[in-house]
Protein backbone atom coordinates (compact mmCIF):
# COMPACT_ATOMS: atom_id res chain seq x y z
CA UNK A 1 0.00 0.00 0.00
CA UNK A 2 1.29 3.66 -0.84
CA UNK A 3 2.01 6.19 2.19
CA UNK A 4 2.69 9.47 2.20
CA UNK A 5 6.26 10.04 3.60
CA UNK A 6 5.57 11.24 6.98
CA UNK A 7 7.07 10.26 10.02
CA UNK A 8 4.34 8.31 12.34
CA UNK A 9 6.89 9.90 15.58
CA UNK A 10 7.22 14.34 14.85
CA UNK A 11 10.51 13.91 16.74
CA UNK A 12 11.67 11.18 14.04
CA UNK A 13 10.29 13.58 11.04
CA UNK A 14 12.33 16.79 12.60
CA UNK A 15 15.40 14.94 12.82
CA UNK A 16 15.33 13.52 9.36
CA UNK A 17 14.60 17.43 8.35
CA UNK A 18 17.75 18.44 10.51
CA UNK A 19 19.77 15.62 9.08
CA UNK A 20 18.79 16.25 5.78
CA UNK A 21 19.78 20.00 5.60
CA UNK A 22 23.27 18.62 7.74
CA UNK A 23 24.22 17.07 5.09
CA UNK A 24 24.32 19.61 1.97
CA UNK A 25 27.40 20.48 1.53
CA UNK A 26 28.09 23.99 -0.02
CA UNK A 27 30.72 25.34 -2.21
CA UNK A 28 32.82 27.85 -0.74
CA UNK A 29 33.21 31.15 -2.35
CA UNK A 30 36.58 32.04 -4.42
CA UNK A 31 37.52 34.67 -6.61
CA UNK A 32 37.45 32.99 -10.47
CA UNK A 33 40.34 34.45 -12.48
CA UNK A 34 40.28 35.22 -16.10
CA UNK A 35 42.94 33.42 -17.95
CA UNK A 36 45.04 34.60 -20.82
CA UNK A 37 43.37 32.45 -23.26
CA UNK A 38 40.32 33.29 -22.32
CA UNK A 39 40.77 36.97 -23.22
CA UNK A 40 41.38 35.40 -27.14
CA UNK A 41 37.27 35.87 -27.14
CA UNK A 42 37.49 35.54 -31.03
CA UNK A 43 39.43 32.26 -31.10
CA UNK A 44 37.09 30.77 -28.75
CA UNK A 45 33.83 31.84 -30.57
CA UNK A 46 32.08 32.07 -33.92
CA UNK A 47 29.52 34.72 -34.60
CA UNK A 48 26.80 31.84 -34.51
CA UNK A 49 27.90 31.05 -31.00
CA UNK A 50 26.22 33.91 -29.71
CA UNK A 51 23.14 36.05 -30.17
CA UNK A 52 22.62 40.12 -30.23
CA UNK A 53 19.84 41.29 -28.59
CA UNK A 54 18.14 44.95 -27.15
CA UNK A 55 17.40 43.60 -24.14
CA UNK A 56 16.44 46.98 -23.02
CA UNK A 57 16.04 50.47 -24.95
CA UNK A 58 19.13 51.37 -26.24
CA UNK A 59 20.86 48.59 -24.59
CA UNK A 60 22.45 46.35 -27.34
CA UNK A 61 23.64 43.01 -25.84
CA UNK A 62 26.17 40.18 -26.92
CA UNK A 63 25.41 36.55 -25.38
CA UNK A 64 26.90 33.28 -25.40
CA UNK A 65 23.64 31.02 -26.76
CA UNK A 66 22.55 28.60 -24.50
CA UNK A 67 23.16 25.39 -26.96
CA UNK A 68 26.95 26.60 -27.43
CA UNK A 69 26.62 26.66 -23.49
CA UNK A 70 25.54 23.30 -22.90
CA UNK A 71 27.75 21.93 -25.62
CA UNK A 72 31.20 23.85 -23.86
CA UNK A 73 29.62 22.05 -20.41
CA UNK A 74 29.26 18.60 -21.85
CA UNK A 75 32.67 19.61 -23.49
CA UNK A 76 34.24 19.74 -19.78
CA UNK A 77 32.02 17.20 -17.76
CA UNK A 78 30.64 19.88 -15.87
CA UNK A 79 28.11 16.82 -14.38
CA UNK A 80 26.24 18.86 -11.66
CA UNK A 81 24.60 20.83 -14.20
CA UNK A 82 24.06 18.20 -16.86
CA UNK A 83 22.55 16.24 -14.42
CA UNK A 84 20.24 18.78 -13.65
CA UNK A 85 19.86 20.00 -17.75
CA UNK A 86 19.27 15.53 -18.00
CA UNK A 87 16.21 16.12 -15.89
CA UNK A 88 15.03 18.82 -17.29
CA UNK A 89 15.82 20.92 -13.83
CA UNK A 90 16.66 24.56 -13.60
CA UNK A 91 17.73 23.51 -9.22
CA UNK A 92 20.03 20.83 -7.61
CA UNK A 93 20.57 22.27 -4.28
CA UNK A 94 23.73 23.09 -3.15
CA UNK A 95 24.91 21.58 -6.86
CA UNK A 96 23.25 23.69 -9.68
CA UNK A 97 21.45 26.92 -8.68
CA UNK A 98 20.80 27.83 -12.20
CA UNK A 99 22.33 30.47 -14.33
CA UNK A 100 22.40 29.38 -17.31
CA UNK A 101 19.19 30.93 -18.48
CA UNK A 102 17.34 34.42 -18.16
CA UNK A 103 13.97 34.70 -16.53
CA UNK A 104 11.61 37.95 -16.71
CA UNK A 105 12.19 39.55 -13.71
CA UNK A 106 15.52 39.82 -15.09
CA UNK A 107 14.29 42.22 -17.63
CA UNK A 108 11.52 43.89 -15.21
CA UNK A 109 15.14 44.50 -12.72
CA UNK A 110 17.33 45.70 -15.96
CA UNK A 111 14.16 48.12 -17.30
CA UNK A 112 13.82 49.87 -13.69
CA UNK A 113 17.77 49.99 -13.49
CA UNK A 114 17.58 52.41 -16.55
CA UNK A 115 15.75 54.47 -15.92
CA UNK A 116 15.74 55.19 -11.99
CA UNK A 117 19.79 54.74 -11.34
CA UNK A 118 22.89 56.73 -11.96
CA UNK A 119 25.44 54.11 -12.95
CA UNK A 120 28.03 56.56 -13.28
CA UNK A 121 31.58 55.55 -11.16
CA UNK A 122 29.66 53.09 -8.67
CA UNK A 123 30.83 50.11 -7.42
CA UNK A 124 27.74 47.49 -7.76
CA UNK A 125 27.35 43.66 -7.03
CA UNK A 126 25.54 41.68 -9.43
CA UNK A 127 24.29 38.80 -6.97
CA UNK A 128 23.46 35.30 -8.48
CA UNK A 129 24.56 36.88 -12.05
CA UNK A 130 23.76 34.22 -13.98
CA UNK A 131 24.62 35.53 -17.49
CA UNK A 132 25.61 38.84 -16.00
CA UNK A 133 23.12 41.32 -18.21
CA UNK A 134 22.29 43.57 -15.46
CA UNK A 135 25.96 43.95 -14.62
CA UNK A 136 26.89 44.34 -18.17
CA UNK A 137 23.99 47.04 -17.99
CA UNK A 138 26.25 48.45 -15.23
CA UNK A 139 29.28 48.27 -17.10
CA UNK A 140 28.11 49.53 -19.93
CA UNK A 141 27.77 52.73 -17.55
CA UNK A 142 30.72 53.23 -16.67
CA UNK A 143 30.47 50.92 -13.11
CA UNK A 144 32.85 48.59 -11.27
CA UNK A 145 30.89 45.70 -11.16
CA UNK A 146 31.96 42.19 -9.30
CA UNK A 147 29.61 39.03 -10.78
CA UNK A 148 28.77 36.43 -8.16
CA UNK A 149 26.94 33.28 -8.60
CA UNK A 150 27.47 29.84 -7.41
CA UNK A 151 28.73 27.65 -9.81
CA UNK A 152 32.14 28.16 -10.99
CA UNK A 153 30.92 26.75 -14.46
CA UNK A 154 28.25 29.49 -15.18
CA UNK A 155 30.67 32.39 -14.45
CA UNK A 156 33.23 30.92 -16.77
CA UNK A 157 30.69 29.33 -19.74
CA UNK A 158 28.63 32.43 -20.15
CA UNK A 159 29.34 35.36 -17.75
CA UNK A 160 33.05 36.22 -18.74
CA UNK A 161 32.46 35.14 -22.34
CA UNK A 162 29.00 37.71 -22.63
CA UNK A 163 31.52 40.78 -20.09
CA UNK A 164 34.66 39.81 -22.96
CA UNK A 165 32.20 40.00 -25.83
CA UNK A 166 30.47 43.07 -25.08
CA UNK A 167 34.03 45.18 -24.87
CA UNK A 168 36.51 45.45 -27.60
CA UNK A 169 38.93 46.33 -24.87
CA UNK A 170 38.94 43.73 -23.10
CA UNK A 171 42.09 43.89 -20.83
CA UNK A 172 40.93 47.30 -20.12
CA UNK A 173 37.30 46.22 -19.35
CA UNK A 174 38.91 43.29 -16.83
CA UNK A 175 40.57 46.22 -14.33
CA UNK A 176 36.61 47.65 -13.86
CA UNK A 177 34.97 44.02 -13.05
CA UNK A 178 36.25 40.96 -11.04
CA UNK A 179 34.11 37.29 -10.44
CA UNK A 180 33.40 35.44 -8.11
CA UNK A 181 31.28 31.84 -7.67
CA UNK A 182 30.56 30.26 -4.12
CA UNK A 183 27.84 30.04 -1.47
CA UNK A 184 26.64 33.21 0.04
CA UNK A 185 27.85 32.64 3.30
CA UNK A 186 31.46 32.11 2.73
CA UNK A 187 31.26 34.68 -0.04
CA UNK A 188 29.98 37.17 2.49
CA UNK A 189 33.45 36.23 4.41
CA UNK A 190 35.41 36.87 1.36
CA UNK A 191 38.61 39.80 1.91
CA UNK A 192 40.03 41.91 -0.87
CA UNK A 193 43.38 40.91 -0.73
CA UNK A 194 44.15 43.66 -3.27
CA UNK A 195 43.46 46.52 -0.22
CA UNK A 196 44.36 45.67 2.72
CA UNK A 197 42.84 42.10 2.97
CA UNK A 198 39.25 44.12 3.96
CA UNK A 199 35.77 43.23 3.31
CA UNK A 200 34.48 45.20 0.18
CA UNK A 201 31.22 47.22 0.56
CA UNK A 202 29.31 48.08 -2.27
CA UNK A 203 27.15 50.91 -3.75
CA UNK A 204 24.25 49.03 -4.91
CA UNK A 205 23.91 45.06 -5.02
CA UNK A 206 21.54 43.97 -7.30
CA UNK A 207 19.66 40.40 -7.75
CA UNK A 208 17.40 38.64 -9.34
CA UNK A 209 15.12 35.49 -9.27
CA UNK A 210 17.35 34.18 -6.09
CA UNK A 211 14.67 34.12 -3.36
CA UNK A 212 12.92 30.66 -4.61
CA UNK A 213 14.24 29.48 -1.91
CA UNK A 214 13.26 30.21 1.95
CA UNK A 215 16.10 28.08 3.47
CA UNK A 216 18.52 30.25 1.90
CA UNK A 217 16.86 33.95 2.62
CA UNK A 218 19.17 34.30 5.50
CA UNK A 219 22.21 33.98 3.51
CA UNK A 220 21.23 36.47 0.48
CA UNK A 221 20.06 38.90 3.00
CA UNK A 222 23.70 38.60 5.03
CA UNK A 223 25.13 39.73 1.66
CA UNK A 224 22.81 42.65 1.98
CA UNK A 225 23.90 43.78 5.69
CA UNK A 226 27.50 43.18 5.29
CA UNK A 227 28.16 44.43 1.80
CA UNK A 228 25.94 47.61 1.49
CA UNK A 229 27.54 51.04 2.04
CA UNK A 230 25.67 52.84 4.59
CA UNK A 231 24.43 54.95 2.18
CA UNK A 232 24.12 52.19 -0.73
CA UNK A 233 21.07 50.90 -2.01
CA UNK A 234 19.82 47.27 -2.75
CA UNK A 235 17.08 45.73 -5.10
CA UNK A 236 16.00 42.23 -5.00
CA UNK A 237 13.58 41.16 -8.07
CA UNK A 238 11.25 38.12 -7.89
CA UNK A 239 7.90 36.70 -7.93
CA UNK A 240 5.45 37.26 -5.31
CA UNK A 241 5.30 33.65 -4.82
CA UNK A 242 7.82 30.59 -6.09
CA UNK A 243 4.82 27.46 -6.63
CA UNK A 244 7.13 24.09 -5.87
CA UNK A 245 9.82 25.73 -4.15
CA UNK A 246 7.89 28.51 -1.64
CA UNK A 247 9.69 31.44 -1.35
CA UNK A 248 8.91 34.92 -2.87
CA UNK A 249 9.14 38.36 -2.29
CA UNK A 250 6.40 38.45 0.95
CA UNK A 251 8.53 36.18 2.70
CA UNK A 252 11.97 38.15 1.80
CA UNK A 253 10.32 41.36 3.38
CA UNK A 254 9.28 40.13 6.04
CA UNK A 255 12.57 38.64 6.90
CA UNK A 256 14.08 42.34 6.43
CA UNK A 257 11.41 43.85 8.08
CA UNK A 258 11.86 41.76 11.60
CA UNK A 259 15.34 42.79 11.44
CA UNK A 260 14.42 46.42 11.27
CA UNK A 261 17.94 47.25 9.92
CA UNK A 262 16.83 48.66 6.64
CA UNK A 263 14.01 50.26 5.35
CA UNK A 264 11.83 48.41 2.39
CA UNK A 265 9.34 49.64 -0.23
CA UNK A 266 8.03 47.82 -3.44
CA UNK A 267 9.27 50.21 -6.42
CA UNK A 268 8.08 48.43 -9.07
CA UNK A 269 4.91 45.85 -9.39
CA UNK A 270 3.49 44.18 -12.95
CA UNK A 271 -0.03 44.78 -13.37
CA UNK A 272 -0.72 40.94 -14.92
CA UNK A 273 -0.03 37.16 -14.91
CA UNK A 274 2.01 35.58 -12.19
CA UNK A 275 2.99 38.73 -9.56
CA UNK A 276 6.44 39.90 -10.25
CA UNK A 277 8.14 42.39 -8.08
CA UNK A 278 11.04 45.09 -7.22
CA UNK A 279 12.19 45.54 -3.70
CA UNK A 280 14.42 48.34 -2.53
CA UNK A 281 16.19 48.36 0.57
CA UNK A 282 18.09 51.46 2.38
CA UNK A 283 19.74 51.56 5.68
CA UNK A 284 17.15 53.12 8.58
CA UNK A 285 18.68 56.83 9.47
CA UNK A 286 19.66 57.02 12.98
CA UNK A 287 18.24 58.89 15.32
Amino acid sequence: MFKFGFSENKQDEVRGEDTKKSTINWIPASKVEVSESELQIENRYKPNDYRECLFFPDCKLKLIRFERALHDLQKNNCTNILEAESQHSDLIPAKYEGGLKIWECCYDLGQYLLKNIEFQDKFVLDLGCGTGIIGLVALLKNSIVHFQDYNVEVIKTVTIPNVLLNFEDRKSILNRCQFFCGDWESFTKLRDSNNGDEFVEYDLIFTSETIYNPDNHKKLYEVFKRRLKANGVGFIAGKSYYFGVGGGTRQFQDLIEKDAIFDVEIVWRNREGLQREILKITRKQQS
